[in-house]
């Protein structure tokens, strides 16, 4: 039978004896919060999952008896057929000592199998007495299974189609009733603020924390609760409150507050999913009935309980809403006033009686370990075994070594090959990563509170005042960088799921060919599809493919790999490659698994993928025994190595769960560190799971892979260290940091074709004539369609750059334009503003040209700010040009841009001055450096490359609410008075601290 139908009929029997028993022991228990707990436990039962499955055994081990007491019992359990192609015997005598085979052969003798039938019929019967028993055995049932089975299937799959379609219909009317009272209640009214206040003050007295809403409608319908799809609302019939007085108006209130306090309305909801499942079973109609008689019993304990003096008040105002709402229907999934059929009872209860309506913690708690015990319970009938069944789950514990599961993996993806395939890879942060920067945040705000002595070097020592300045610096940059990250919209971004990557992907085994676009931000958020024109002849590779990678690799190629870039913007000139190892090229990644057994191209496998985990030497796996993954049994495999950073006894653990049935793929793939004893130390490092298999070419194919990332759980160990004394935090900081799930990635196949060849001219991937590309093998650039490479340029000395925090070197200058002479030293005490004007030096001020203009204006106001703010500050700005520059020329810029300030010519050097290769290397634009009061090199353009730079150009850009989107559609004008604004509020920034450091000395 199946599994989950028999798990429901198995709770449906599980129900009904707890029924029985509640119904027992109802006269004993007086409280009626108890009988509807127990009662709310079975409809719970009813609809709960089971994953405490034992087995129990219908019948005997032994055998299976039926008594025949005529020959036409005997001829009924022959199966009847016209055609009798497919007959078999169904009983056998336990004394007959006589061969079966005979019996097999009535499927081949169709003229005489009805004679002979009954003819045996007869014998047996002469041969035994009346009290003889025959046994049934599935030995030799021919087929996969007799007309009795095929005729329980089709009964079976008949009462489960008619239960599905009562089930739909129960829903769809629930549905339409919760819809039309919906619509119902667009006409309810607000209730007076006399009403809602005696509301609140009731819902205080029984302990409410929040009050439901109350309205009043003009419908004759019973008050009640409704909390189905909306905030919880108490509906009262407004010509009803005009019959009552305030007294009977109070009990009605706090009758229904009564019902929101315990919880009723999610009681509907259990009522409502239980009768779309079970609407058949009568003992579900009997469980809700008495259901909803101790709810109305227990909201009156509440009501007389807190109202002792209006007993009276209450009971008429049951009678009048009884006789108020005589004629009306019961409303779906709402709490109301109960039925008129017990109100007899409940009003002798509500003038006499004293009932309890709350548990006791020893009530409770009995009540919770009886439900710990029942709901995970579900035995399932089974059939005794037979002992061909037995010898078969002995097979099937028979597991296949090493090799076999290695041989069998590579040779099911081997038979696709040559394959092509377009495949592409999503990725999505979740919430822990979101609160693993949040902690982070907030550990780098208590930074400026550290002491420079809690932080020490690798040799033992504090780091210098320079080295913690720095580390400041770093601490603030990296805070604006999370701040960034961690702001609402952000976040919403983080956590949406985005394509990462898309590539066109074919290979042999020993070939392949590969491609893939640049993709910016913009053009990953609108998912573009990847180009897959003709490669050949090479003129088409700039006519298809504007911003593309392209890699090819073949022994047949001379050099065998070939790499063309595409015609990127960023690449003006170097357009492609060759070479003879895939290892020079770091950003390929050859993420479909392929199953080669050797992998003969130089290149690391992706680690964490499945290639590398079924593609190590055999010796290093371990056969674990059997498992079950989504009811699939599987084969478990471990795989382990050393794992340095770790005490000697841990070693790095790979664990996998292979599919025999579907090409020895591994279903599921873990990684992490493990302890002597096998167990994981501080949880995952990562894990893949194969979410789609797909059967192509008559083998089996991974089309979905899902890549788990962990992250480390600071958060929880921080909240652990919080509640612990000082010794034992420091244990505790000892001990691996436990690890909870953070960013996945999705390797996911959009389109495969197995057994496809490729053009030879495809992959050997001839470039276009006049590419330039370069010769990996020779070191040398060539351009395409010439055999000669191209002058190499002499490569110069490279600079030695001046430090950071390091003493700036002097000055080498050819001459002052004012013929004075000058040195740093002589501005000690002084912050100084080191300017490079090299650029600037290029344009004629006298006939400057119309596309100049603009830009020559934008760095003169942005000088000539500088100048102003900062001149009776203590600020020095000094103007080094490049050598050959005249002082009339320099002399002129002064006079454009309207101010004059400290200038001179730098010294003659091949690389553009001896200063400014000193500390620019010979670069020849616009830059600065700032130098403190001690002399000091603190700020320059070099010292902020990289990530460190792009963060704050990027903070400074959001705090002038500057967008850097590339994708963004601006002018160079724009641009370039967004940069200069940018690199105006960096500059200014770095001469307040330096004026603030100078001020607190």
């Amino acid at each position: 039978m199946n599994p989950i139908l028999n798990g429901m009929l198995s709770n449906v029997l599980i129900a009904a004896g707890l029924f029985a028993v509640v119904m027992l022991l109802r006269r004993w228990i007086k409280n009626p919060a108890v009988i509807h707990l127990l009662l709310v436990l079975i409809l719970v039962k009813l609809i709960t999952p089971a994953y405490w499955q034992p087995q129990i055994e219908l019948f005997p081990a032994e055998s299976v008896s039926v008594e025949v007491n005529s020959d036409k019992k005997q001829a009924d359990t022959l199966p009847q057929r016209s055609d009798m192609q497919e007959q078999s015997p169904a009983v056998e005598t336990p004394s007959s000592k006589q061969s079966l085979a005979p019996l097999k052969n009535l499927s081949g003798r169709p003229a005489e199998s009805t004679s002979k039938a009954h003819s045996g019929s007869s014998d047996l019967k002469k041969k035994q007495p009346a009290s003889s028993k025959y046994v049934a055995d599935s030995h030799w049932i021919p087929g996969n299974f007799s007309w009795n089975r095929l005729r329980e299937i089709s009964f079976l799959t008949a009462l489960l189609f008619l239960w599905g379609m009562g089930s739909i219909v129960c829903f769809l009317l629930a549905a339409i009733r919760i819809i039309r009272f919906q619509k119902r209640l667009r006409h309810t009214q607000p209730a007076s603020a006399d009403l809602i206040e005696q509301a609140s003050s009731l819902a205080a007295q029984i302990g409410l924390k929040s009050l439901p809403r109350v309205e009043l409608i003009s419908a004759n319908i019973s008050p009640l609760l409704w909390v189905f799809c909306s905030r919880a609302r108490i509906i009262l019939p407004a010509k009803l409150l005009t019959q009552l007085t305030q007294a009977e108006r109070e009990t009605l209130i706090l009758h229904e507050l009564a019902h929101y306090r315990r919880g009723d309305h999610w009681v509907r909801l259990l009522e409502l999913l239980s009768t779309g499942v079970y609407w058949w079973n009568p003992l579900l109609w009997w469980l809700r009935r008495e259901i909803r008689i101790t709810e109305e019993t227990c909201c009156d304990a509440w009501v007389i309980q807190t109202l002792p003096d209006l007993r009276r008040a209450y009971a008429e105002v049951l009678v009048k809403a009884m006789g108020f709402v005589s004629q009306a229907q019961p409303i779906t999934a709402a709490t109301g006033m109960g039925s008129q059929h017990f109100l007899e009872g409940r009003l002798k209860s509500i003038m006499c009686d004293s009932v309890r309506s709350r548990l006791s913690r020893p009530i409770k708690a009995g009540i919770a370990v009886l439900t710990l015990v029942l709901l995970p319970f579900a035995p399932i009938a089974v059939h005794s075994q037979t002992e061909t069944e037995s010898e078969t789950a002995v097979a099937k514990d028979k597991l296949p070594t090493v090799e076999e599961i290695l041989n069998g993996y590579h040779a099911n993806l081997q038979n696709l090959l040559p394959i092509e395939m377009t495949y592409r890879v999503l990725s999505q942060e979740n919430m822990n990563c979101i609160t693993r920067d949040q902690f982070e945040l907030e550990a780098i705000k208590q930074a400026p509170n550290l002491d420079r002595s809690q932080f020490i070097t690798a040799d033992g020592k504090v780091i210098s005042e320079d080295q913690f300045r720095f580390m400041d610096i770093s601490f603030q940059l990296k805070q604006q960088q999370l701040e960034r990250q961690l702001t609402p919209e952000a976040i919403q971004e983080r956590l949406r799921e985005k394509i990462v990557e898309q590539r066109y992907f074919w290979t042999d085994g020993s070939s392949f060919h590969q491609r893939w676009p640049y993709w910016s931000d913009s053009e990953r958020q609108q998912n573009p599809k990847l180009d897959q024109g003709p490669v050949w002849p090479p003129e088409n590779l700039n006519l298809h493919y504007d911003s593309i990678k392209l890699i090819s690799w073949s022994k047949a190629n001379q050099p065998p790999l070939r790499h063309w870039f595409g015609r990127n913007k960023e690449r003006s000139s170097l357009q492609a490659s060759i070479g003879n190892q895939l290892k020079e090229m770091p950003s390929l990644h050859t993420s479909a698994p392929l199953g080669l057994n050797a992998y003969q191209w130089d290149e690391k496998l992706p680690t964490y993928s499945l290639d590398d985990s079924m593609s190590k030497n055999p010796d290093q796996y371990k056969i674990a025994g059997r498992s079950q993954v989504n009811g699939q049994s599987v084969i478990l495999v471990d795989s382990f190595s050393a794992y340095p950073r770790r005490s000697k006894e841990s070693r790095w653990r790979m664990r996998a769960w292979i599919d025999p049935s579907r090409g020895y793929l591994p279903l599921r793939i873990e990684w992490g560190v493990v302890d002597p004893s096998n167990k994981l130390i501080s949880g995952l490092s990562h894990h893949l799971e194969i979410l789609e298999i797909k059967q192509v070419a008559n083998s089996y194919y991974p089309v979905k892979i899902k890549y788990q990332e962990y992250t480390s759980d600071w958060l929880t160990q921080q909240k652990q260290a919080e509640k612990m004394q000082p010794e034992e935090r420091a244990r505790l900081a000892q001990l691996p940091i436990p690890v909870i799930e953070g960013r996945y990635k999705t390797w996911e196949v959009v389109s495969i074709t197995a057994n496809q060849s490729i053009e030879p001219e495809t992959l050997a991937l001839q470039f276009p004539e006049g590419t330039v590309y370069e010769n990996k093998i020779d070191g040398q650039k060539y351009v395409t369609g010439k055999t000669h490479p191209l002058p190499s340029e002499p490569e110069p000395e490279p600079p030695k750059f001046v430090n950071f925090l390091e003493q700036a070197p002097p000055l080498q200058i050819q001459e002052w334009v004012d013929g004075k002479t000058r040195n740093l030293a002589d501005f000690r005490g002084k912050v100084v503003v080191l300017l490079f004007l090299g650029d600037v030096m290029h344009f004629d001020f006298e006939q400057i040209p119309a596309e100049n203009q603009q830009w020559l204006e934008m760095i003169k106001q942005t000088i000539k700010a500088f100048h102003t703010k900062y001149a009776e500050k203590e600020v020095v700005f000094l103007e080094l040009y490049p050598p050959g520059t005249s002082k009339e020329k320099i002399r002129a810029f002064h006079q454009f841009r309207g101010f004059k300030t400290h200038a001179a010519i730098d010294q003659s050097a091949p690389t553009g001055g001896v200063t400014n290769f000193q500390y620019h290397g010979g670069i020849l634009d616009l830059s600065f450096y700032l130098i403190d009061s001690d002399g000091r090199v603190i700020f320059g353009p070099r010292f902020w490359d990289g990530e460190l730079g792009e963060m704050y150009f990027q903070n400074a850009a959001d705090k002038l609410s500057i967008s850097l989107d590339s994708s963004e559609d601006i002018s160079p004008e724009e641009g370039a008075r967004a940069s200069l604004r940018i690199m105006e509020y960096i500059i200014s920034e770095q001469i307040d601290k330096a004026l603030a450091a100078k001020k607190s000395k």
